[in-house]
């Protein structure tokens, strides 16, 4: 299996080699436009230089000159008539002579050969040990033709500080090699770790501790992961809480209407006792459907895939209408309504708002006492549209307040069978999909205020 660690060495070898054959490329072409020309320039200085002393000095002492010539650094061959080779200095690796060279003897000719030697690859011709590899000038002593090829040796140079720029070069790039393999390392690494806490996640188990302290990227991606893995560990307990408590209260009335039926089968039960049970049973029905509903539209909503269809309608129309049809439950409780609903009109889903206003209303009119009072008011302040409900009921302990709006959650346990404990949360989404703000006041035995603003578009 491929990692990345071997891959980002194996980049790094193929950069490497890459930049090498490109620099030498480069080199190449600088070497045969400028220094090829320029080489074969001073070598050819050198030599016409070398022929002239040459042509003042006695056939004898040919010999000792060349040889001194050698010793500063040069090699020397020369060629007679006969064409007699004699070389001075450092042996050439390679000592033929091509015909080019051979006709130079008595002519007025110029070898250029460090100019035109292309046999190797383009800037190691340059240090190619070939005599062809020379500049060649004829020369005349004591009525004999000769020709001389010289150049400078490779081995001289080849100075101490050379070496040293080599060495150097040398040793950089081993340090280059090494420290992009502990970079690859230190980059990997981290990664490795992400790998193993996705693999954990995948498996469910959200307890990922990563021990990744870095300032860079990849440090703000492990803050983030952690995160994310604790947010994947408390939807999942959300789910199995929700699981539960959608089984609990499923499970109720699916008892109390199991329970009811079984006695409705004996046939000694009075007209009164069937008519009582069969209430029950229609009011456990609701209650059934009535969940499931909210279920569905608490799904739709988490899922954003309920599609608002907003429009322009009258808000105080909605609200009054809303109020006359809980106008039974009032009476039944004997609670006096009050409102104050001034004309507005607003841009929104009207289907979602009315099930913000009958979730609000409903709580208003179950958590408040016998003979007691709610009120409702519906007002424009500066950009936003302020809908209160008002109720002097039991209250919400001040320590439950950031809890209520949680699925499922009841503050009077025993009013519980009343209230599915979706309705705030309903409510919380629906505004939150309208860009509103949703606000719950409360104290302990004196009653609830809920505020929803609705600001304009």
């Amino acid at each position: 299996m491929k990692t990345l660690y071997k891959e980002y060495l194996v980049v790094t070898l193929v950069v490497i080699i890459a930049s090498l054959i490109v620099s030498m490329f480069l080199l190449g072409q600088l070497y045969n436009n400028y220094v090829r020309e320029d080489a074969d320039e001073k070598n050819l200085d050198i030599a016409l230089e070398v022929t002239d002393i040459v042509g003042t000095m006695s056939a004898d002492r040919l010999d000792e000159f060349f040889q001194s010539i050698a010793k500063l650094g040069y090699q020397v061959v020369v060629i007679d008539e006969n064409k007699k080779i004699t070389s001075y200095g450092a042996k050439f690796k390679k000592m033929h002579l091509n015909n080019e060279m051979v006709a130079l003897v008595g002519s007025n000719s110029i070898y250029h050969g460090i100019r035109e030697y292309k046999q190797n690859f383009s800037i190691m011709n340059h240090y190619a040990n070939d005599v062809q590899n020379t500049i060649g000038v004829p020369f005349t002593m004591d009525n004999q033709n000769y020709a001389m090829f010289i150049r400078i040796d490779n081995a001289s140079s080849f100075t101490e500080m050379h070496y040293l720029i080599v060495g150097f070069l040398f040793i950089t790039t081993i340090i280059i090699f090494v420290a992009m393999i502990l970079l690859a390392r230190q980059l990997v690494q981290p990664l490795k770790q992400l790998q193993l806490a996705t693999e954990q996640i995948a498996k469910e188990n959200y307890d990922i501790d990563l021990n990744i302290n870095r300032n860079d990227e990849l440090g703000q991606l492990a803050i983030q992961f952690q995160k994310m893995a604790q947010r994947l560990a408390e939807n999942d307990q959300l789910k199995k809480d929700f699981i539960n408590n959608v089984s609990h209260d499923f499970q109720s009335p699916l008892l109390n209407i199991q329970g009811y039926a079984s006695v409705l089968k004996d046939g000694e039960n009075t007209e009164e006792e069937r008519v009582q049970y069969l209430d029950i049973i229609e009011q456990e029905t609701k209650r059934l459907s009535a969940l499931t509903k909210q279920l569905l539209l608490l799904s739709s909503l988490d899922q954003k895939n309920l599609p608002i269809e907003k429009k322009t309608f009258s808000l105080d129309q909605q609200l009054k209408d809303l109020l006359f049809a809980k106008r039974w439950k009032l009476d039944e409780k004997q609670m006096e309504l009050i409102y104050e609903l001034e004309p507005i009109e607003i841009y929104a889903d009207q289907h979602l708002m009315e099930q913000v206003w009958d979730n609000l209303l409903s709580n208003a009119v179950r958590y408040s006492e016998v003979k007691g009072k709610i009120v409702v008011t519906c007002s424009r302040e500066e950009n936003a549209v302020v809908v209160k409900v008002r109720d002097y009921g039991i209250g919400i302990p001040k320590d439950e307040l950031d809890k209520v709006k949680e699925r499922f959650y009841r503050v009077d346990a025993s009013r519980s069978s009343q209230s599915s404990g979706l309705g705030l949360a309903i409510v919380t989404e629906i505004v939150g999909r309208h860009n509103g703000e949703f606000v719950i006041e409360s104290e302990l035995g004196k009653g609830t205020t809920v505020t929803v603003r609705l600001f304009d578009r």
